[in-house]
């Protein structure tokens, strides 16, 4: 069988190349015919803007993966973290500190193909979704759920979001269900006019300040520190702010560390997601996305064929009022 194409990005130059087989051959994987891929805003600020930190050469985007299982016919979303499982972090269930992690869609073969060679392991299958696209969402739900459970304090009260964006939705979805007082702020005038609509009328949408929040979730596009420094203003002395935003290489803190530590805050940060504690956030999350919502429909709507990314990738930098939420790849529909 030959090897899957897509697209991958070699010194700036984004085309169609041959997957490498490697790992993917082997005995105990599973062939996914590719129906839906979400590109990320990590995965956007690679692709349209000069990214300063390292990518692998070359680099295979496309790691929110829904398609069918070829050997069980049944759709299937695709966990991108392939950990090592013999470290002393695997062996804890913090696969996203393995020394060895390596990942769908970025040093292993993406989803921005018609066919992908993914562990077994790695299989998720899919209950039945109203729109099995809704299932590109389980990635970024992950994140989220994993930043719920694991970065924020057991003690539940008032959470304030900065970000109107896909892992902001998700994080006060997450946090919402998990007992949280939510309060999200959002910038960006048409984000707040889409999901006033869609959102539960429990989670509270705020344009200007943030109310006093007893911790605060981060989850905003990081091409400057001004995300972080908002959370650590809304939040309360003793209060904790959580950054799951993926900042770009070049952005330092540019707040006194002094005041940081006089008001006793704590600043964490969370990466990825993990299978500790008798939890899988990747599984979980497919059971979050599975319950669905008005939420889900919106954050998929945006569809482009595989060959049409660069349009995407344009439509996503427009100006126009009903810009994509979140830019989706479709190939086999």
């Amino acid at each position: 069988m030959n090897a899957p194409y897509g697209w991958s990005v070699s010194k700036g130059v984004l085309g169609w190349a041959p997957a490498p087989v490697g790992v993917h051959a082997v005995r105990g994987t599973a062939h996914v015919a590719v129906h839906y891929t979400g590109v990320c805003g990590s995965d956007v600020a690679k692709l349209s803007h000069p990214w300063q930190g390292q990518l692998p050469e070359p680099w295979y985007p496309g790691h929110e993966i829904v398609g069918i299982d070829r050997e069980t016919g049944g759709w299937v979303a695709v966990d991108p973290l392939v950990p090592c499982r013999s470290c002393r972090y695997c062996e804890r269930g913090q696969v996203h500190f393995c020394p060895e992690l390596r990942r769908v869609g970025w040093d292993l073969p993406g989803g921005l193909a018609h066919a992908v060679r993914v562990p077994r392991d790695n299989v998720v299958p899919l209950p039945a979704l109203h729109d099995p696209a809704h299932g590109v969402l389980a990635d970024p739900m992950a994140v989220a759920l994993h930043g719920v459970r694991c970065g924020l304090p057991a003690a539940t009260g008032r959470l304030g979001i900065i970000g109107g964006g896909v892992l902001g939705v998700c994080t006060a979805i997450c946090a919402a269900d998990a007992g949280w007082d939510v309060h999200m702020l959002i910038r960006k005038p048409c984000q707040l006019h889409q999901l006033s609509y869609v959102l539960p009328s429990h989670i509270s949408l705020h344009t200007g300040e943030l109310p006093r929040c007893d911790a605060v979730v981060d989850a905003a596009s990081g091409g400057s520190d001004a995300p972080v420094r908002q959370a650590l203003k809304a939040v309360r002395d003793g209060g904790t702010v959580l950054v799951q935003n993926a900042y770009a290489p070049q952005v330092v803190l540019s707040v006194a560390l002094r005041e940081i530590f006089r008001r006793s805050i704590t600043l964490r940060g969370s990466f990825s997601y993990c299978r500790a504690d008798g939890h899988d956030d990747f599984t979980d999350a497919v059971g979050i996305v599975a319950k669905g919502g008005d939420w889900a429909a919106l954050m998929t709507r945006d569809r482009f064929p595989l060959g049409d990314l660069p349009q995407g990738l344009r439509a996503l930098k427009s100006g126009a009022r009903h810009r994509p939420f979140k830019l989706l790849l479709t190939s086999h529909t």
